[in-house]
């Protein structure tokens, strides 16, 4: 499966070129071992939510504390049955829409 993905720039200079990258990854590949592939790819630090689809369309993979919202060991192939095939990398807009919920106690 060739998934696309991007992040968001880390300062003004680095708007000047595109940062997405098209990745080869087998099915089976779990979430997680994508993630920490893409990670590597477009060395990001703490701090980013991670989403994929679209921007109208879209699922939280993490959010910006590193808190995982889909069980981490999905499959490629069932994680992306409806979804488009992009990861965005996000350190501003999705922080709050990706946020793990918690119960009243902090939970």
């Amino acid at each position: 499966m060739i998934i696309e993905s991007d992040r968001d720039s880390v300062c003004m200079g680095d708007d000047m070129s595109r940062h997405n990258k098209f990745s080869e990854f087998p099915d089976k590949t779990k979430m997680s071992e994508l993630i920490e592939e893409l990670v590597k790819i477009h060395s990001i630090s703490k701090g980013w939510a991670i989403w994929a689809g679209s921007y109208d369309t879209y699922k939280c993979i993490t959010d910006s504390d590193g808190n995982w919202l889909i069980d981490k060991n999905t499959t490629l192939k069932t994680f992306f049955k409806d979804t488009k095939k992009y990861v965005f990398f996000d350190k501003e807009s999705f922080e709050k829409k990706c946020k793990k919920e918690t119960t009243s106690n902090g939970i």
